[in-house]
């Protein structure tokens, strides 16, 4: 075979790859093309595609803006211990975004995700502790109510 059919069959090969990827379809700005490909998988139970789901409707990205369905797909993808749908749960939590504020709440998430290495709960936790949100003693109940969960897992 030559080199320049090579080349041509790489390159049909890799053009295929990236319209068939919802991540690089979403890191495209293709929302609802990426939407498409990771609902099916979500609602087949996949956590990285809940996460992502829940991200466009928290964003309202290709599509309004809906919190309460965000909420439920982080859920879904937070059960099952994925770290950034921890840390985004956490955020609603802390925000009262579709839920009523709870900071206990919120906390025991940011601990979740930290403790399956989400790279930014932690700095979550210390700004909800330097900005007094939570005293010592909540803290400590939203550390013990998180290993709890994850011994239910």
């Amino acid at each position: 075979m030559n080199k320049a059919l090579l080349v041509v069959l790489l390159i049909m090969l890799f053009a295929c790859t990236e319209s068939d990827d919802p991540k690089y379809l979403f890191d495209q700005g293709k929302y609802k093309e990426a939407s498409k490909l990771w609902l099916p998988l979500a609602k087949q139970g996949d956590p990285v595609a809940q996460n992502y789901i829940g991200i466009i409707h928290y964003l309202g990205l290709g599509r309004d803006r809906n919190h309460k369905e965000a909420m439920q797909w982080f859920e879904k993808s937070a059960v099952s211990g994925y770290a950034d749908a921890e840390y985004n749960l956490g955020v609603m939590y802390e925000n009262g975004e579709s839920v009523k504020k709870d900071y206990v709440i919120a906390y025991k998430w940011f601990y979740l995700a930290k403790e399956n290495g989400n790279t930014h709960a932690e700095k979550r936790m210390q700004a909800m502790a330097e900005e007094h949100k939570l005293f010592p003693n909540q803290m400590k109940h939203a550390v013990e109510q998180a290993k709890e969960h994850n011994l239910l897992k």
